[in-house]
């Protein structure tokens, strides 16, 4: 008799503890809201109609947890009449908190500008909604590798990279209650649709990986000063450039690149830098991307332009006009006549 009452209170507790985690769970668990994501309580509502409707909305998968966990943090009575705007990906947690706080639905606007670096994007984003300094570029520091693992794009990319140069420039919107994780996730999946799939076959077809390819637009973007309206030749040109320099084994002497280790116009004592990141040391592409690029220098360091040049440099004009050379000497005669004046 005893053992019976040993393995029945066993079975309770194992029990109990399987209920525990499945509930946990169906909190935690995030449901992607495939239709409108604008969400109404209206006034009289009271929790039961509200998780029916979300359960009829596909919101939430079940009223019982959705019910149970307001019940358990005594906020039943608590949830605010109003017209919502939900984010993407909600789980239940998040879901009861932005119903019963009721925060503004207003959106906020992001705008990321071409060549942006995540530094700079978290300037931007300082101030709006949650967003303090800072907390942008920390989040995209801790994100583990179940988010990144949604977007194939990123297979290629180092564990050890951060997501500079695939946070892609345009204007975005969002939710005065917005995570960063929100904003990261429609980034990526803005990302997501101009990396189309025949962009990506061309870059598999010549042997290259995504990652290879925002590095060198990365590069692009800063040393061409691409306009996506008007990207022009320069931008091609520059990109065949540094492939026809890495395929000789040549440095890539890419001043962005220093500029980007130094956080600002890199200096002659500059180039001297131990630094992967310096390309007049190193051979190769840098680490990473340098900034976020533009479409246009994507589309240029895919389908790049050959020329018999092997030298470039940008003058420090409102037109940022290029000057190219087919050697060293050439080279440094345009250094001589349009930088150091």
């Amino acid at each position: 008799m005893k053992k019976i009452i040993f393995y029945l209170f066993i079975l309770v507790v194992t029990a109990g503890f399987l209920a525990s985690g499945w509930f946990v769970f169906e909190i935690l668990n995030p449901v992607k809201i495939t239709d409108d994501s604008a969400f109404t309580i209206k006034p009289g509502e009271g929790i039961n109609q509200i998780s029916y409707h979300l359960k009829q909305r596909g919101i939430i998968k079940s009223s019982f947890v959705f019910e149970t966990y307001a019940y358990l943090k005594d906020i039943e009575s608590q949830f605010r009449e109003g017209e919502y705007l939900l984010p993407s990906v909600i789980n239940i947690k998040r879901l009861v908190d932005l119903l019963t706080v009721g925060e503004s639905t207003k959106n906020l606007t992001l705008l990321i500008k071409e060549g942006y670096t995540i530094k700079d994007i978290d300037a931007a984003l300082t101030g709006k909604g949650n967003f303090s300094a800072g907390s942008f570029e920390m989040a995209i520091s801790k994100l583990n590798q179940n988010f990144l693992a949604a977007y194939d794009f990123l297979s290629d990319k180092p564990a050890q990279v951060s997501l500079e140069g695939y946070l892609y420039p345009d204007t975005y919107y969002f939710f005065s209650y917005s995570t960063p994780e929100d904003v990261i996730r429609k980034i990526l999946a803005n990302f997501n649709d101009k990396l189309t799939d025949e962009l990506k076959t061309e870059i598999k077809n010549q042997g290259k990986t995504i990652f290879d390819i925002i590095t060198m637009a990365s590069m692009v973007e800063r040393e061409a000063r691409v306009d996506p309206q008007n990207p022009g030749a320069d931008a091609k040109i520059i990109a065949g450039i540094f492939w026809k320099r890495l395929e000789a084994g040549m440095p890539l002497q890419a001043d962005s690149t220093i500029e980007y280790l130094v956080g600002r116009e890199p200096t002659p004592d500059d180039l001297k830098k131990d630094s992967p990141f310096n390309t007049y040391l190193y051979p190769g592409l840098p680490p990473q991307p340098i900034c976020n690029p533009s479409l246009a220098a994507i589309k240029a360091a895919i389908y790049s332009q050959e020329s018999d040049y092997w030298f470039f440099i940008t003058e420090q004009n409102s037109a940022g006009t290029v000057h190219y050379a087919k050697d060293f000497a050439e080279h440094q005669k345009n250094i001589a006549e349009y930088l150091k004046k």
